[in-house]
């Protein structure tokens, strides 16, 4: 059999067995979710907790020697929506945070996040900086990556990210190519002394629009690290390259869907902590 008729059999067959899926990168079937919602895709590049581009020095599979972190870094949602956000629980962390459907939202419901930074190191120059992105993931491709920033728009869900409940400051919005990235800076005279007056314990992420072809098309990442004064992230890779010392970048990253309705909730404390705030109010429960 020629390589070419093995490669249309072999593709058949997978097909088959996975009940619509199509051979090719770009090219399966939206319909392996629930009739109604957005289908599940494949997974992608961008769902790897490891997995980013080159701003942060740290690919999959590279050595992981933890003393040369400058910092922990932790963001943790109430993926099993019970009202707490728990970092002893399972099912608020680890797989749940990158597997699609990750952290359900509906439109106008906000829900807490929470960002625990730990200080590794104090022997460091300039800065340690907590960045914050949010970008669109493609389920139609392996890379996770779309073409143009409008194929993205088009095809993925919008959230926005405030720094409180009141909706005072907006951090990031996935719809506006100005609001993708924000970023916290501790100097050396501050961190890790008076870290809670730099970095946020606490942000919120409110549904925008709903996800339309595949479920945990967004993902909000977060990361930890240390730079020179003046170096910026245009110009991390070089200061990276040339520099003796530089710390390795902590991270973390949650995977979220967004759904016209908010998601059923089985409270234990009847939301008296907030992580949940409905469509149409302002703040957590009195």
């Amino acid at each position: 059999m020629k390589r070419t008729n093995f490669t249309s059999a072999l593709c058949l067959f997978l097909a088959l067995a996975a009940g619509g899926w199509i051979c090719g990168e770009n090219a399966f079937s939206q319909t392996d979710g629930a009739e109604g919602e957005p289908a599940f895709g494949q997974e992608t590049e961008m769902d790897l907790p490891g997995s980013f581009h080159h701003y942060y020095g740290q690919r999959v599979n590279q050595w992981r020697d933890t003393e040369r972190y400058v910092a922990k870094l932790d963001l943790d949602a109430d993926l099993n929506y019970d009202g707490v956000v728990s970092n002893d629980d399972p099912a608020d962390g680890g797989a749940f945070e990158h597997t699609p459907p990750g952290l359900i939202v509906g439109v106008g419901e906000l829900s807490k996040l929470i960002i625990r930074v730990r200080p590794y190191r104090l022997d460091y120059r300039g800065e340690v900086v907590v960045t914050m992105e949010v970008a669109g993931i493609n389920r139609a491709s392996r890379s996770g990556e779309f073409e143009s920033f409008d194929q993205e728009l088009a095809s993925t869900g919008q959230i926005r990210v405030w720094s409180d409940a009141q909706r005072s400051k907006l951090l990031l919005d996935s719809a506006d190519p100005e609001l993708r990235t924000h970023e916290w800076v501790a100097d050396m005279q501050v961190y890790p002394a008076n870290l809670p007056g730099v970095f946020p314990r606490l942000v919120y992420v409110e549904g925008m629009a709903p996800s339309a072809l595949y479920s945990g098309d967004v993902r909000l990442l977060v990361t930890v690290s240390q730079r020179e004064k003046g170096v910026t992230r245009e110009t991390y890779a070089e200061y990276r390259a040339r520099a003796v010392k530089a710390f390795r970048t902590s991270f973390d990253h949650l995977l979220l869907t967004v759904k016209d309705q908010p998601q059923e909730k089985l409270y234990i404390n009847n939301n008296a902590e907030g992580v949940w705030i409905t469509p149409g109010t302002s703040g957590p429960p009195k």
